[in-house]
């Protein structure tokens, strides 16, 4: 496996995390409950920001030069850079309602709630046709040559969230993620 695709693999990961996380807080906000609004603040910013600044572009990277090299199999997997303006899109209108209802704006609870379901579900689904389609087939068919040359074109971004040094706006919500998450796998152990 190469490194980008071990990166790509690792925020898929990370994503899927916060998306858990994100889910079990609109589960608390659906029963009209009090969600811990700066996680998911910060979850919005981290979708609003992350995917569009260095993931989606090393997978664009990938794909075009997959693209090049078997154009045919890469048609298959359909047009990965228009799903990531949708996602973006996505992402968009999400983060506007998380953004009014942060504001208390006149904003329903359904329609928060739809937006974030809405949301995490075609974010799962996103993902998932990555990691069975787009991601095998690019280890199956680009060669080492193709994937210096993929390295070459990366930039180096790191996680704000997710990286060795977390950023400072994305500290509060890193730690109340792994607290969450502690908590959640103690609970499991508990009930086993």
């Amino acid at each position: 496996m190469t490194a980008v695709i071990e990166t790509l693999r690792e925020d898929h990961r990370n994503i899927a995390r916060l998306l858990d996380a994100l889910e079990h807080q609109i589960d608390v906000f659906a029963q009209a409950g009090a969600p811990d609004y700066d996680v998911v603040g910060g979850i919005a910013a981290y979708f609003l920001e992350y995917p569009d600044k260095y993931h989606h572009p090393k997978e664009d990277v990938v794909f075009k030069r997959l693209v090049h090299v078997a154009a045919k199999e890469a048609s298959d997997i359909g047009n990965l850079l228009g799903e990531h303006k949708i996602v973006h899109d996505r992402a968009v209108r999400f983060g506007d309602a998380i953004r009014d209802l942060l504001n208390e704006a006149d904003i329903a609870r359904s329609t928060v709630v739809d937006a974030a379901r809405e949301f995490i579900e075609a974010e799962r689904r996103h993902m998932q046709k990555e990691e069975q389609h787009f991601l095998p087939l690019a280890e199956q068919v680009l060669s080492s040559a193709d994937w210096s040359q993929i390295e070459l074109e990366l930039a180096d971004g790191g996680d704000p969230l997710f990286g060795e040094r977390a950023e400072e706006r994305f500290k509060n919500v890193r730690e109340r993620l792994l607290a969450w998450e502690q908590e959640y796998r103690t609970g499991e152990e508990l009930d086993q």
